[in-house]
C-alpha cells in the first residue's frame, strides 16, 4: 500500500487509477505521477487522500473493507470516515462546477 510506504498520491481520480483483473487478484497502476508527497500519513489524511477515487457508495464499501484489513481498524470506522470525506469532496466538486458554469455564462456576455 502506498500509504504504508509514506507515499501520498495527490491526483487520485478514476482516470488516474487503472485497475486490471489478473487471475484471482487485481493489478493497480497510477498515471500522472507528477503530484506526490513523501511523508507519514495519519488515518484522516489517508481517508481524505482516497476520497477522490469514486463517488459510488458500493465502491467505497469495498475500499473501506480492504483498507480496514490493512490498517487494522474496524471496517465501520473506515467506511464512515471515508464516506464522510468522499461526500464532502463531491459536494465541493459540484459547487465548483456550478460556479464555473455561472462564471462562463457571464464571461460570454
Amino acid at each position: 500500500m502506498l500509504h504504508e510506504k509514506e507515499v501520498e498520491f495527490l491526483d487520485h481520480s478514476p482516470g488516474n487509477t487503472l485497475i486490471k483483473k489478473k487471475g484471482e487478484g487485481y493489478l493497480f497502476s497510477l498515471v500522472d505521477l507528477n503530484r506526490m508527497n513523501f511523508r507519514s500519513l495519519d488515518f484522516d489524511t489517508r481517508m481524505k487522500n482516497l476520497s477522490r477515487l469514486t463517488p459510488k457508495k458500493e465502491m467505497i464499501v469495498i475500499i473501506a473493507n480492504e483498507y480496514a484489513k490493512l490498517f487494522k481498524k474496524p471496517e465501520a470506522e473506515v467506511f464512515e470516515k471515508l464516506w464522510f470525506y468522499t461526500t464532502d469532496f463531491q459536494a465541493r466538486f459540484q459547487r465548483k462546477k456550478i460556479l464555473k458554469k455561472k462564471l462562463k455564462f457571464w464571461k460570454k456576455n
